[in-house]
């Protein structure tokens, strides 16, 4: 432990820093089911619509290497902060486009601001405990964040039936805005004066070019980078296919990919139970094997 038992997280804390977590799976998955709906009202193709998820996830993963070392310098807390008041905002400028286009850049900026969450979260975990606690503690954590992408289509797929697609993105401004509150009220700085760095660009760049020149790293990447890039077909195509191609109601399209989610969980608590029999390698062999076929089949 790092600190004074005082800051170790408490039962609520820890579910706090897992809702604040699941606004990025939120912000993805509970919109899947108004897609058709959002083509339809704006007189687009379904890859214009596609493309506010991918710009998304493109922002998000821009987010996270700005907020890393931004977070090392001036703290946690307000970089948590300013985060998710942008993302609340992208929320509301979401209900207000009028446009596609529109929509496209409002999701970029939104998906920049819910990287802070992801980054700043695991940060504030890794100040207060070592390894062992640490991994445990983000495993609970993890635990109440993936209650989102669980739940969050079946709620999208109902109030985009009952109140519009434009209403997912009010809700989800709601939850940012408690969130928010939560932060600034229940979350303290965590990272120790004398532990900030300075800010600078340069360092950045040189730590990831390092990063990137490491081979193993590389190849773990890109593995992870295929992995993902498939499960980011099914979402930003699987509502279509299943609703427009199939026939199944938007309400009822949360509650198939709910099965998706179900044996995502239990394959990842699986793999903890056997990956030090098995070993990570092969593991992460049989796991890539696994999508492969599937991705044939």
């Amino acid at each position: 432990m790092n600190q004074n038992s005082a800051t170790q997280l408490s039962v609520m804390m820890f579910i706090l820093l897992g809702a604040i977590s699941a606004l990025t799976p939120l912000a993805i998955d509970m919109y899947l089911p108004a897609m058709p709906a959002i083509a339809e009202d704006f007189g687009v193709g379904a890859g214009d619509v596609q493309i506010t998820l991918t710009i998304y996830t493109l922002g998000f993963a821009i987010g996270q290497l700005f907020y890393g070392p931004l977070s090392d310098s001036i703290g946690r807390r307000p970089v948590l902060l300013g985060g998710v008041a942008l993302f609340f905002i992208g929320a509301i400028g979401c209900t207000m486009a009028q446009t596609v286009e529109t929509l496209i850049w409002v999701r970029a900026a939104q998906g920049f601001a819910g990287a802070a969450a992801a980054v700043v979260i695991q940060a504030v975990v890794r100040d207060l405990y070592e390894s062992e606690d640490f991994a445990r503690t983000m495993s609970f954590i993890t635990l109440v964040m993936t209650m989102a992408p669980l739940a969050a289509p079946m709620i999208g797929g109902h109030i985009s039936v009952v109140a519009g697609w434009r209403a997912i993105f009010a809700v989800l401004a709601i939850f940012a805005a408690i969130m928010l509150v939560a932060i600034y009220v229940r979350i303290p700085e965590t990272l120790a004066e004398e532990n900030k760095q300075p800010f600078h660009v340069r360092t950045s760049l040189r730590n990831f070019a390092s990063l990137l020149s490491n081979k193993q790293a590389v190849g773990l990447i890109m593995c992870g980078a295929f992995s993902f890039s498939g499960m980011f077909v099914f979402l930003t195509a699987g509502s279509f296919v299943y609703i427009d191609y199939f026939g199944v109601a938007p309400q009822n399209f949360g509650y198939l990919f709910a099965l998706n989610i179900l044996t995502m969980v239990f394959f990842t608590t699986l793999n903890g139970r056997v990956v030090k029999k098995f070993g990570s390698r092969n593991m992460l062999m049989f796991g890539l094997s696994i999508q492969l076929l599937a991705g044939i089949g």
